[in-house]
């Protein structure tokens, strides 16, 4: 038999066993014998390459497909198609009937590249609009992939089922896993109906989806678990009532998505929404009831913008936890039509809340401005860096960020806005941290909480803040003074000595004397008096008491004890003396049979009433007084003021520290009264 020769082997014989090889369809001369193509009606015909089974429409030009051998035939495929069948992986949705023209219903095409999709298959779709009602995925790891967000659009022709239905079941072990969509547009039409609903799943993967023209929430997540969106979009989508994107823990009880767990770890990155009415995302984690937590969502550059606003751009409902946004931009140009309300940037009602990098572009039509963030309730809340520009005046504006009596331990860092009434931080500030220009700090310390502010270059305190609930503190450490200066900066106007305890006001005329606390004015103070007031210039008033009003009864001075009870001279409401503390003793003399004490006082002044014997002697003394307390020296003058109706030639005989005597030179008329007053100078 014929054969060809064998590499390796046939050594000195491959010459004759190849041409014995050949002369099975060739002549000796070389020539092709006349049987060795078929018959002659075979070799009359002419068989070109478009006469091989094409996958594709009549008039697709070759040059978009490629030549590929299936093991039976040879047939023309697209580029992703044979890809797919190298892999095995792969399930074009042309080769299960999809046309993608527009018109033609391909649900039932599509749906069979999707259920024939397995272990992890990709549902391939070519250049094309593909008109279908629903598609449901129900199998792990299956990937819809288009060929561009424009260049593939799968579109709602009719009913409100999910354009695409991602879901398992409510248990864990039921949930869909790994599933993902990338590079293909979901179109509403503008109906009803999401586009994309996914409850029981995770660890998901949408890349590069567009979402476009939904009357209503296009993307509604219920106990979604793991799962990320990249790069899509979502363009005029949402109602005045419904959001563009929706997650929830839970439907009603008795409803599909109706469960027990939550939704969590949702990641969107470099993320765009644009049209939406009341709310580009709305999380919800109490919505139906549920009492779990939503939690772990992250936002990471991403854009909000819309001219229809009827609602919040970003609303963290109840329910809501650990939320994470870094570099978002939000443009709210102009209000829904017939809505009249302000529109808040920012609603949140949730929990560790924490928001960074955000820019709020108004409008400029009036009153639809309003906070650029409303935190309502719950705790921990914070925003750094967070600016607004509004190109309208308005007066009455809301305040840049509102926080609720509700919210609490809310810091608010790096704040910014373009026009000063729209510089305002309103609500309940006790709980608030706020930082930026145009705003100012305020640093709330919890009851035991220490604010410190420390020098690099030694690491001491220079200022601390001890909210010590027993005894607050705040405390200029380590020798730090503090001083005023005058507006210019340059001349200290007062100044208080860390290491010392010194102070000095007004430029040194007001000092207080460090060991001992002694004051003076304009002059050192002296060491052993209590206080000095020291007139600066001629005419000035050294101490000046003002009377609380004209009609004042209260006293403007007094004088205490070491134990606080009233001692020496007081003055009324008119600066009058008034008789307070305890009086000297008062003795009769020996020309009067009595002498009595009027209004006295103490020590000080006061008036006596005497009665004259009825045979009075003269000179001879009236009355002896003596001081309730000695004075340190004998008193330099007592003088004597005589009321007495006959002159009586009244005068001091005698006077010391403990006393004084008051006697008479003249012969008194017998039964006399005699009234005179006394003041001591000392």
């Amino acid at each position: 038999m014929a054969r060809l020769p064998v590499p390796g082997g046939d050594v000195d014989a491959w010459a004759a066993i190849l041409n014995e090889y050949l002369l099975i369809t060739h002549n000796s001369d070389g020539s092709q014998k006349a049987d060795s193509v078929g018959s002659a009606a075979l070799q009359s015909r002419s068989i070109g390459i478009r006469h091989l089974r094409t996958m594709n429409a009549a008039n697709t030009p070759l040059k978009d497909f490629v030549l590929s051998n299936t093991g039976n035939e040879l047939v023309w495929k697209t580029p992703e198609a044979v890809v797919a069948s190298a892999r095995d992986l792969e399930y074009n949705v042309a080769d299960y009937g999809a046309v993608g023209d527009g018109i033609t219903d391909d649900t039932e095409a599509v749906q069979a590249a999707i259920d024939a999709a397995t272990n992890g298959g990709s549902v391939v779709f070519p250049r094309g609009v593909f008109m279908v009602s629903s598609l449901k995925i129900r199998k792990h790891g299956v990937t819809l992939v288009g060929s561009a967000r424009l260049g593939t659009r799968v579109m709602r022709i009719s009913g409100t089922e999910p354009l695409v239905d991602i879901s398992g079941t409510g248990t864990l072990d039921n949930h869909i896993k790994y599933c993902s969509i990338s590079n293909i547009m979901l179109c509403g039409s503008s109906m009803p109906g999401p586009l994309l609903r996914s409850y029981f799943a995770d660890n998901c993967v949408y890349r590069e989806v567009s979402f476009v023209h939904c009357n209503g929430t296009a993307t509604d997540f219920v106990e979604v678990w793991d799962s990320r969106f990249q790069a899509c979009s979502w363009e005029d989508c949402g109602s005045t009532a419904q959001p563009a994107l929706l997650l929830r823990n839970t439907m009603p009880e008795g409803q599909f998505g109706y469960g027990t767990d939550n939704t969590n770890q949702i990641h969107f990155h470099s993320c765009r929404w644009e049209g939406f009415r009341n709310g580009a995302v709305r999380l919800y984690g109490s919505a139906n009831g549920s009492p779990n937590l939503l939690n772990g969502v992250f936002f990471v550059s991403c854009k909000m913008e819309t001219r229809f606003a009827a609602g919040s751009a970003f609303q963290i409902m109840e329910g809501t936890t650990i939320v994470f946004v870094n570099q978002l931009y939000i443009a709210i140009m102009a209000p829904d039509a017939g809505y009249t309300a302000r529109v808040d940037a920012i609603e949140d009602r949730g929990t560790q809340v924490f928001i960074a990098d955000v820019y709020v572009q108004w409008g400029h039509a009036k009153g639809m401005a309003g906070h650029v963030a409303h935190v309502w309730n719950g705790e921990p809340h914070t925003y750094q860096q967070i600016s607004s520009f509004f190109p309208t005046e308005e007066s009455n504006v809301p305040p840049f960020v509102q926080v609720e009596s509700a919210a609490k331990r809310v810091m608010l860092l790096g704040l910014w806005a373009n026009q000063a009434q729209r510089k305002r931080i309103g609500g309940l500030i006790a709980g608030i941290t706020i930082g930026g220009p145009g705003f100012g700090y305020f640093y709330p310390i919890d009851i035991t909480g220490v604010f410190r502010i420390m020098s690099l270059s030694d690491n001491k305190d220079i200022l601390r803040v001890n909210n010590n609930p027993s005894r607050p503190v705040v405390a200029i450490a380590n020798s730090a003074d503090i001083a005023g200066y005058s507006d210019n900066d340059s001349t200290e106007k007062w100044r208080l000595t860390s290491s010392t305890g010194a102070a000095r006001f007004a430029a040194g005329k007001f000092q207080v004397e460090p060991t001992k606390g002694y004051v003076g004015i304009n002059s050192a103070p002296a060491a052993n008096i209590a206080v000095l007031i020291r007139a600066a210039a001629d005419g000035d008033k050294s101490l000046v008491i003002i009377r609380p009003s004209n009609n004042a009864i209260n006293r403007l001075m007094e004088f205490q004890d070491e134990t606080y009870n009233i001692q020496g001279q007081a003055f009324d409401s008119n600066g009058r003396p008034v008789a307070v503390g305890t009086p000297a003793r008062v003795t009769p003399g020996s020309q009067v049979s009595y002498a009595n004490p009027g209004i006295q006082v103490r020590d000080i002044a006061g008036n006596i009433t005497a009665a004259v014997k009825p045979s009075p002697t003269a000179p001879g003394t009236i009355a002896t007084l003596t001081f309730s307390r000695p004075y340190a020296t004998t008193p330099l003058k007592i003088a004597i003021h005589d009321h007495s109706a006959a002159w009586s030639n009244l005068y001091v005989s005698a006077r010391s520290t403990t006393g004084f005597t008051v006697s008479t030179r003249n012969a008194l008329q017998g039964g006399a009264i005699l009234d005179f007053d006394y003041s001591v100078v000392a």
